[in-house]
This record gives structure tokens, C-alpha cells and sequence, in this order.
């Protein structure tokens, strides 16, 4: 019983915190009038993800930075006493001004060296609007034959006569194999909201990937040739810029709103689309200064209009006008919004608490493509409420599948996290969301490869005779993890098909491979398969897999180049995985270049887990930041150009933060009991704040010792949280029995 209190106290405050924004008795922290607008630094802990996702939604425009335990939050004294009486645990962040610019400071601090030749100022990975214009520019003229370039409409400033941008959006495709026909697309666009830096640099650095990869990659080649691609760059132009000068901007920058504070002008283009615009679960609002505001009318802004009207010439109507018509199952197409942050990616509806009428079909895709990144997946309806989202109006007026992305961890995200994780990370999921766009809600149903490579071989040619070992992992339970538990159903592997095209000729050979265990007869398959090359011809060969379950659906394509030229040298020497560390209090560098091999193309996965903390990077030197001391698990995964490889697992002991060790002893008399924490301690700095909650009512804040009147005899939980001066926290709770004096 005791343990099932605890676990019910710990986790009770994602429902009462949810519904105190509606309740007039929850707060009884005096709060003036001024304080209402006065912004200030908090810290608020969740026990679990879906609390987490909790917050995010309720406080999604405050939110400053997501940690393992917490969110950082810009909130009013008005939404900390709500929070505070309905039993949050939420506290002033330690040692920091209370700004919502100190978390801006914070991240610039952590940023890229003060010397720089171009990009945002201390971020210089992230391209400006200016240069992003320019590169686009560039991009169009260096490959004429792949890439076009439209102006797509004006910003508000543009249209106002205000100077302002066009919505440059690039369309990627092979413009002579298809001069005539037109592809299956997969529409994507990023910086809807100016402040997210994350997915403007996302939707440049992918199109700059696949024009750059199409002659080595055949994936990439594969895609070029038979889709579409259509990257709306940055969405929001006019608010991006001021976003690259550091400021919190969210909105365009429309004067005709807020006229008390020019500040806070401008309308949430992602709650303006007209699509369940203003809806009253649609999380949005007619207050013209808020961050939400969703405007004066659906698609009232020439942002929203120019990107309502592109999806219309792009895509057909697929589905009808009654919220419960699904979209046909033959449906093309695939819309993706990418924003920042938390690590999720999300689908229709935002609006409506009812699923969506192609549910099934939208989870099935966003498990798969979360499989990829690593992050929870879920329908967005579930967490957030978003009434004219852009995904919303692309599912809800067309019929696309459509998803979010939220990604990485903070707004203006450091550079070694968005080239070592975030982007590299995403890729594959972008790289599948084009894959499976002829018929999106079909062929995320069939199974996936996964880590597929040509051993022997890999990016480098072989002379006839080389044996090829064709290796990966098919499977049909390959899900990235889901918020509320439920993953989409699987099935057993039944065939794997294998197409053989050698380049410039007609005939293709097709072969059904083995099982590794000699069977196919579960959801998940290994694959090892040797090609015997001795009577293979010097050229290119495309080599094209793809897999089907035990009820008939076949899975996407997965393809990979293989070059036969006899003057070349087979790759016969594995790597051998190593590094230097370089660690402080808080952060790692990580530098592969010690590996030993005998080609220098090697591409390198980094892994560091210890606790509740995971992440994958990529990249010879990488640099990772973490916030506890601990024990780590480091592991090294080198692969060569000819598909050879070598991991290295290390365990590592990394100084950081410790967080504090928290005790209380208790004597009571009666109803009146004394509570001493006074053994409780901070290892490495100092408690600078002492929590205590008796039973359900709030936290409050007190010294070691606090004396407590409970308001009958029964059975209490007491909780005592510390905070030392790095923000850290600890909590412990207590059942204590509570008798009368009598």
C-alpha cells in the first residue's frame, strides 16, 4: 500500500497541475497586478514523459530549454501560483537572473567560437536568412538539371512594401527523367516559428545532402529519380531575422496586431491555416499580444495564404468534407512541418479529441519514422491542442499525411549537438518520409532494413570476385518509442526480395535471400548473405531490397551501389575503433581520429548512455554535453568505405553536477509533528532551498526543521525535495501514521 501511495503522490501532479489553469481556487499565493506581466526563470520537474508532454503543452510558448528532469520555463508569478498550488514541484532556477534572455546568454555561452565568417551570430552552423537565399541560389545554379527555384509568395513586410522576403521554397528532382511526369512529393518546411533555428538549417542541409550524395548514394539517386521533393526553406522570414539577433520571436512581424507593445506583434502562423482555425480545443487565441494569437480570420496572413496555395497546386483533395471521411489508402504524398523542440514527432489531428479517420495509418508512418531519430511518437491531439495548425490544414483539407517534427532540446540549439545529433539523427527519417510517399499509407505497414551495409565492398569498388556480404536487420517491429505505450501492430518476415540492375542495361535479376538462421518466422530477421561476384562484369550495379510480412505487405525499397572494376583493390582490413577523450565537469570531446584503418573515409557513430541519459552522434570529433556525474557507457562504432567494421566500448566515470542526498527524520505528538532534515547534504556545492509537502496540499518552501499541524489523525505522505546552487534536486517521501492526542 505504501509504495503505491508513493508512486500515486510522485505522479499525481500531472493531473492536478493540468486542469488548475481553469480552477479559481487553486492559487493562494497573493499575486499583484504587475506581476501578471512580469516574466521570471523557473524550474519544473515531471516525474515521467508523458508528464513532460504535459507541460510542453500547456506551457509550450514559455518553455526554454527541456532537460532530463525538467523544463525551464519563462512564466508570470500569476502561472507560478497556479502551478504551485495544485502540487507542481516548481522552484526560481538557482544562480540565474530571472529573464527569459539569461536562457538566451546561456545558450551563446555554449556556442561556437567568437570568430566567425558567416552564419548566425555565435552560431555558425546555422546559415542567416540572407546567406540561406544565397546558398539556395547557388544551389540552383551549380545543378541545373535537379533543382528549381520558386518564389512562392510574399512576407507580410514584402506585401506591406516593407522591404520583406519571398517564401523561396527549392523543388529537387531529376528534371530529365522527368521533364513530362509528375513524381509522388514529399513537401517539407521549417521556421515556421523564427526562434526554432534547428529546422531552417534541417530543410537547407538536407537538399544540400541529396544533390550532393546522388551519385554515391543509391537511396539518393533512387529519390531523385522518382520523386519530388519540395523544400519550403524558412517559413516565417520576417520573424526569422529578428530571431537571428537572439530574440524569443515566434510570430511574423504583422504591426496591425498588438499595438501596445510592438514587441509582442504578430500572428502564430501555425495557429492561422484554415483548418479548425480558432477552434475552442484548437490552443490558440484572439488576444492579439499573445504568442498564440491565431489572427483576425483563417489564413489571414500572406505567409499562411502563399503556403495554403502551393499545397493545393502540389497535392490533390484526397479526402471529404466530414472530419470522420478518411483519406483513400492509394493516397500520394507526405507533408512535413519541422519545428523545435522536445523530441517528438506528431500527427493529425491537433484539433479534435476524436483520432483521426486514418490514425491507424498516420501512427504506423510516425512510429516508423521515429525508429530513425529516436524520438516519442504520438497523435499530436493526445498532448497538444493546435486549431490551424499547418500539418492539421495539409491532413485535414487534403488528405496528406502529415507530421511534426519537434526537434532537439532547446531553441537555439548549440552546433556541435545540431551537426553531430539532430541533423544526422533526422535523415533517415526525412530519407524514408520521401521513400514511402507514393503511397504513405500503405508501405510504412511492411518491414523496414535496418543498418544495411555491403561488407567487402560498401562505398568502394571490388574486383569481380570479391565476396560481397550483404548484411542488415529486416524488421517488422522496428517502432521508435510511443508516448502513451501503444505501438502499431507487427507481423512475422515472410520474403526478402533482391533486384540486381547493372547500369546501362535492361535485364535485372531478382533472387529471394535466405533467412540468417535459415528461416523467416519472426517480426525481426537478421540477414547475411553472400553475393558470389566472380562472373560479374567491370560497371555499376544497383543492388535493391525490400522485404514482405506474413500478410502479403511489402515494405519500401532499400538500395545500395556496387561497383566492379578489376584494377581495383578489395578492402580487407577491418578498423580498429579508437579515441581520445577529453572531458570536463559537464561535457565531453570525443576525437576518432586515432582509429586505425587503411583508407581514410571512415564514418563514425558515437553512443554515451548512463542513467536516464542517451544520445547518438556522428562524426570523427564529436562533443557531447551531459549534466550528472556518474558512471557512462561510451561506445565507438567505426565503419570503413568497404563496409568493414569495429565497435569499442569503454566505461567511463564523468565528472559533473551531484545531486543532493536528501533524508528527513520525523517525531510527531499527536497531530502536531516536527520534520529535521538537517542530515541531508549537497556533495559538491550547497542546499539553497528546502521543499516540503504534507500530504496533498502544495509545497512549501522551509528551513531544516519545520514543525506541521496535520488537520486530522490518518495516514500522510510527506515529501522533502532539496535544491543546491547548480539547480539540482533530489526528493524523498515518507508515509508517516498520524494518531489524536486522545
Amino acid at each position: 500500500m505504501k509504495k503505491n501511495l508513493l508512486g500515486m503522490l510522485l505522479l499525481s501532479t500531472i493531473s492536478v497541475a493540468a486542469t488548475a489553469h481553469s480552477d479559481p481556487h487553486v492559487a493562494n499565493i497573493q499575486v499583484s497586478p504587475a506581476d501578471n506581466h512580469t516574466l521570471s526563470t523557473y524550474q519544473l520537474a515531471f516525474s515521467s514523459e508523458a508528464q513532460k508532454a504535459e507541460y510542453l503543452s500547456r506551457f509550450h510558448t514559455a518553455v526554454l530549454q527541456v532537460a532530463n528532469s525538467y523544463l525551464v520555463l519563462s512564466l508570470t508569478q500569476q502561472e507560478f501560483a497556479e502551478l504551485h498550488s495544485a502540487g507542481a514541484l516548481i522552484f526560481s532556477k538557482p544562480g540565474e537572473s530571472n529573464l527569459p534572455e539569461a536562457a538566451v546568454q546561456g545558450a551563446i555561452s555554449r556556442a561556437q567560437s567568437p570568430v566567425q565568417e558567416s552564419g548566425i551570430p555565435n552560431f555558425s552552423c546555422y546559415p542567416t536568412l540572407a546567406e540561406t537565399q544565397r546558398m539556395a541560389q547557388t544551389l540552383a545554379q551549380t545543378y541545373p538539371d535537379f533543382v528549381e527555384l520558386k518564389h512562392i509568395g510574399p512576407s507580410w513586410e514584402k506585401s506591406q512594401g516593407l522591404g520583406g522576403h519571398d517564401l523561396t521554397v527549392l523543388v529537387l528532382k531529376n528534371k530529365k527523367k522527368n521533364k513530362w511526369r509528375k513524381r509522388p512529393a514529399l513537401y517539407m518546411q521549417g521556421a515556421l516559428h523564427a526562434r526554432e533555428y534547428t529546422p531552417g538549417a534541417t530543410t537547407l542541409k538536407f537538399a544540400q545532402y541529396l544533390l550532393e550524395n546522388r551519385e554515391t548514394n543509391a537511396d539518393v539517386n533512387w529519390i531523385l529519380n522518382q520523386r519530388e521533393i519540395h523544400i519550403l526553406l524558412i517559413a516565417n522570414p520576417d520573424g526569422r531575422v529578428l530571431a537571428e539577433q537572439g530574440q524569443f520571436w515566434r510570430k511574423n512581424t504583422n504591426t496591425a496586431y498588438c499595438a501596445l507593445d510592438e514587441t509582442l506583434r504578430g500572428v502564430d502562423l501555425n495557429r492561422n491555416f484554415d483548418f479548425a482555425w480558432a477552434s475552442p480545443i484548437g490552443g490558440s487565441t484572439d488576444d492579439q499580444c499573445a504568442a498564440t494569437f491565431h489572427g483576425p480570420s483563417p489564413a489571414s496572413e500572406p505567409e499562411t495564404q502563399a503556403i495554403q496555395a502551393y499545397l493545393h497546386e502540389l497535392f490533390k483533395d484526397r479526402r471529404g468534407d466530414l472530419l470522420t471521411d478518411p483519406a483513400p489508402l492509394n493516397t500520394q504524398g507526405v507533408f512535413l512541418d519541422l519545428h523545435s523542440f522536445s523530441r517528438f514527432v506528431m500527427w493529425p489531428w491537433s484539433s479534435e479529441l476524436t483520432p483521426s479517420p486514418n490514425a491507424d495509418q498516420l501512427s504506423m508512418m510516425g512510429h516508423r519514422m521515429a525508429a530513425y531519430n529516436g524520438y516519442w511518437a504520438f497523435q499530436t491531439q493526445e498532448i497538444f491542442k493546435a486549431g490551424g495548425s499547418a500539418d492539421g490544414y495539409a491532413y485535414g483539407q487534403l488528405g496528406i499525411a502529415s507530421f511534426t517534427f519537434e526537434l532537439g532540446n532547446e531553441f537555439f540549439e548549440s552546433c556541435a549537438n545540431f551537426e553531430g545529433e539532430i541533423f544526422p539523427n533526422n535523415l533517415n527519417a526525412l530519407i524514408y518520409a520521401a521513400k514511402v510517399a507514393k503511397r504513405p499509407y500503405k508501405l510504412p505497414a511492411g518491414p523496414q532494413f535496418f543498418d544495411l551495409r555491403l561488407k567487402g565492398a560498401g562505398e568502394e569498388a571490388v574486383p569481380a570476385g570479391t565476396p560481397v556480404e550483404i548484411i542488415a536487420t529486416v524488421a517488422d517491429d522496428l517502432f521508435g518509442p510511443s508516448l502513451t505505450g501503444q505501438l502499431p501492430p507487427s507481423q512475422a518476415i515472410s520474403k526478402v526480395e533482391l533486384t540486381i540492375k547493372k547500369k546501362g542495361k535492361r535485364g535485372r535479376k531478382r533472387i529471394l535471400l535466405p533467412a540468417a538462421d535459415g528461416a523467416f518466422d519472426t517480426v525481426s530477421e537478421s540477414l547475411n548473405y553472400t553475393l558470389d561476384t566472380h562472373r560479374w562484369r567491370n560497371g555499376r550495379y544497383t543492388l535493391t531490397l525490400r522485404a514482405q510480412d506474413a500478410s502479403g505487405q511489402w515494405g519500401p525499397k532499400y538500395a545500395k551501389f556496387l561497383t566492379i572494376d578489376n584494377e581495383a583493390m578489395p578492402g580487407t582490413q577491418s578498423p580498429v575503433a579508437d579515441f581520445i577523450a577529453d572531458c570536463r565537469k559537464g561535457i565531453c570531446g570525443f576525437d576518432g581520429s586515432v582509429t586505425q584503418d587503411d583508407r581514410d573515409s571512415l564514418t563514425y557513430t558515437w553512443v554515451l548512455q548512463g542513467g536516464q541519459f542517451f544520445r547518438v552522434f556522428h562524426g570523427e570529433q564529436v562533443e557531447i554535453e551531459y549534466t550528472l556525474a556518474g558512471d557512462y557507457q561510451l561506445t565507438l562504432q567505426v565503419d570503413d568505405s568497404h563496409g568493414n567494421r569495429d565497435v569499442k566500448v569503454v566505461p567511463l566515470e564523468l565528472d559533473g553536477v551531484i545531486p543532493p542526498v536528501t533524508q528527513f527524520s520525523y517525531q510527531c505528538t499527536g497531530l502536531i509533528c516536527e520534520f529535521n532534515s538537517s542530515a541531508s547534504y549537497d556533495p559538491d556545492g550547497e542546499i539553497v532551498e528546502r521543499l516540503w509537502r504534507m500530504g496533498n496540499e502544495p509545497y512549501i518552501s522551509g528551513a531544516e526543521t519545520v514543525v506541521h499541524t496535520f488537520p486530522a489523525p490518518g495516514e500522510y505522505i510527506v515529501v522533502f525535495v532539496a535544491i543546491d546552487n547548480d539547480g539540482q534536486f533530489s526528493q524523498v517521501a515518507q508515509t508517516i501514521q498520524v494518531t489524536s492526542n486522545e
